[in-house]
């Protein structure tokens, strides 16, 4: 039978499926992974939930970057085994007198052929698992209501784009494989190693200062630039990379350093394994560095829940189980409703509260950046209206024994509240009666904690007895805030009451309670009165159903135990999206892991065959195998865990310059979370050894 070139091409691509079926699944799972991330990220309800400019949006594009240069590496890393494996057969053709001419326009086309194949594929799944995996957290938090994802064009447009980009390097790898005009080159390009230089000691002591002068330059000196007053522009953002530059040099010097040190016979029984790392370092190094960088990713993603969670702390220390406040001009929720839903619950109700606060104007300092990233401070003798209270109301109320001198002031803050940049705790030197207009001077004396009478969005003070009489003569209601505390006999069994006390709250609040935690009657008067826009007007909607309300109601009612058990829906989408994130980079560490491991087998499978024959049983070709795997599973993975950790730290102590109880409690989560990501690696590196052990029949 006369077989044209066609058919021959044809065949062998029968012949070569495993080959094809490998660079088809790396490029769809590739595609797949950052198809499904865009279209979660740029989904409805993500947008509408992570804040414009917010640390968490920040967050997570950061990590999409990751992922998007680790799966970009891979196709590419993916690529390159493809043609060598398809040199071999393109040597022959040409041996037999084929035109390279011809052979380049096949190859291409059945690569565009395969790639735009992988593309849609990879698209259209992405999407698919993008909706299981909300499918799945919606019977999982089976509270969300009726929260839908939302797709959006952009994600999938997002996930197209990548494919067609990743197209690029491919085609320029393929134009400088058919390119080759030395026809052995061809022929042997599939057996061709890529060995790094050798390098000193001195050189991966330079990866770690580069790792650990990336992370402060990018970082830290913002941090440190900006409470001194001035803001580093965004290519600061750039230093970023040297910790890359570092990264790649720690690896580096990781596979070629080899010693004989004080246990030579180590360095020998070691000696083929190392070395065969050298002669395929570069594809080592890049695999292990991209490896390193997923990881990271995927812990930061990981880190990020306990981080929320331990918010939980701050509820669950408090000595008061119920907490509400209101302006005491609204017709709300009062003693007589709480004690009739209590009974009708049958809740014993304890140490029942009224405290009255005098809202006041007091003076402030209002800071922004100026385009040139200078800090801008702009003092105000009536910034906003905030909440007083005199010494002696607040050491009966709280147990406490403060003494406030005359003319001066406390700041009531929570038990592990810092002081920000934006603002100071001595900003208040003046306050002001909204009705009379009397002002009184005052000097900052301290801090007093208690976590019960911290407001959302207001500021409270304390202030001596006399002061306080003085300036709060003529007061209306409509200046007075009324806060209720108390506790139940049985917290878990008050739920039911609980929830019918939300509603009920939800129920009598009037529109003018339906405000953002940041409002300010007083700042928004101005504004309307300069006629400017004013951007904490937006208006919520006061539905038990809203979930926005515990981290953005201004009058959000805190009740412990309604905190405990709607935590998960009230943060649902930051808990899908960090889940999400750090599920897709753990994928693709599995993925890339155990295809550079199998690589390792098949690259090496004549090699290690000519060692059986030399006399090397299958206990030394297992650890040579071993020594393989260790340096591509283990050293990524320490990196990774020092990195994030280091990041971590860092950011707890930039936040606020201190390391609270809810900090440490959210390390302790992370750390056992570290615990599953080190098993996962263990599962991934069992599995890649069995198959090894399989191609090598070892």
């Amino acid at each position: 039978m006369k077989l044209s070139m066609s058919d021959l091409l044809k065949k062998l691509r029968k012949y070569n499926q495993r080959n094809y079926l490998q660079f088809v699944f790396c490029m769809t799972f590739s595609v797949l992974l950052i198809t499904s991330y865009a279209v979660m990220l740029y989904s409805t309800i993500v947008q509408q939930t992570l804040p414009i400019g917010g640390d968490s949006r920040k967050q997570v594009m950061m990590i999409f970057a990751i992922a998007i240069i680790g799966c970009l590496i891979f196709i590419m890393y993916a690529a390159s085994l493809f043609l060598k494996y398809k040199s071999r057969e393109t040597g022959v053709f040409l041996a037999l007198g084929a035109k390279k001419k011809y052979l380049s326009q096949k190859l291409t086309i059945e690569m565009l052929q395969l790639m735009i194949a992988c593309i849609m594929v990879g698209v259209i799944l992405g999407i698919g698992l993008a909706f299981l995996i909300w499918q799945i957290f919606q019977m999982v938090l089976s509270n969300l209501g009726d929260m839908s994802l939302g797709l959006s064009f952009t994600g999938v447009a997002i996930g197209l784009a990548f494919g067609l980009v990743s197209m690029v390097p491919v085609l320029i790898q393929l134009y400088q494989f058919v390119q080759r005009t030395d026809m052995m080159e061809i022929l042997y390009h599939e057996h061709k190693n890529e060995p790094l230089r050798s390098v000193t000691t001195r050189y991966g002591i330079s990866g770690f200062v580069l790792l650990i002068l990336g992370l402060a330059l990018g970082f830290v000196v913002p941090s440190i630039t900006a409470s001194m007053g001035t803001q580093m522009p965004g290519f600061w953002s750039a230093t970023y990379l040297i910790s890359l530059i570092g990264l790649y040099r720690i690896m580096t010097y990781a596979i070629m350093k080899s010693k004989r040190g004080r246990n030579p016979q180590k360095y020998y029984n070691d000696l083929i394994g190392s070395n065969m790392m050298k002669f395929q370092g570069r594809q080592t190094v890049r695999n292990m560095s991209i490896i390193a960088l997923l990881l990271t990713a995927s812990l930061f993603a990981c880190f990020y829940p306990p981080q929320l969670y331990s918010a939980l702390n701050i509820y669950g220390n408090s000595p008061v189980d119920y907490e509400l406040h209101y302006n005491l001009s609204e017709d709300e929720v009062n003693q007589q409703d709480i004690y009739r839903l209590a009974e009708k619950h049958d809740v014993q109700i304890k140490n029942y509260q009224e405290i009255i606060f005098s809202e006041l104007l007091a003076s402030g300092v209002e800071r922004d950046w100026s385009d040139d990233g200078k800090l801008i401070e702009d003092y105000m003798e009536d910034h906003r209206l905030s909440d007083f209270i005199d010494a002696s109301t607040f050491n009966q109320q709280t147990n406490h024994k403060l003494k406030v001198p005359q003319g001066q002031y406390y700041r009531v803050k929570g038990q592990d509240e810092a002081e920000g940049m934006w603002e100071k705790d001595n900003d208040l030197d003046q306050v002001t009666n909204p009705v009379t207009n009397e002002k009184l001077s005052l000097k900052f004396k301290g801090v007093v904690r208690y976590q019960p009478l911290v407001s959302q969005g207001s500021r409270r003070y304390v202030l001596n007895d006399q002061d306080y009489q003085s300036i709060k003569q003529e007061l209306s209601e409509a200046n007075q805030t009324k806060q209720i505390l108390f506790n139940v006999a049985d917290l878990e069994a008050s739920y039911p009451f609980a929830q019918a006390l939300y509603q009920e709250f939800l129920e009598k609040a009037s529109s003018k309670m339906a405000v953002l935690n940041s409002y300010d009657a007083h700042q928004s008067a101005k504004a309307k009165a300069n006629h400017q826009k004013y951007s904490y007007d937006r208006v919520l909607t006061l539905s038990a159903e809203n979930p926005d309300l515990m981290d953005n109601w201004k009058y959000y009612p805190t009740m412990k135990i309604l905190v405990e058990k709607t935590f998960f829906q009230n943060l649902a989408v930051y808990f899908l999206v960090f889940i999400f994130v750090a599920i897709i980079c753990l994928a693709a560490v599995g993925v890339i892991s155990y295809t550079r491991s199998i690589t390792i087998g098949l690259s090496n499978q004549r090699l290690f065959e000519d060692l059986k024959r030399l006399g090397a049983n299958n206990h030394y070709i297992r650890k040579c195998v071993i020594s393989q795997l260790n340096k591509l599973f283990v050293l990524p993975t320490v990196v990774a865990v020092m990195l994030i950790y280091c990041f971590t730290l860092l950011m707890f102590n930039t936040n606020d310059g201190q390391f609270t109880n809810t900090e440490m409690s959210a390390l302790m989560m992370d750390s056992v979370l570290l615990l599953v990501v080190v098993a996962y690696q263990a599962i991934i590196y069992t599995i890649s050894f069995r198959k090894i052990k399989g191609i090598l029949d070892i």
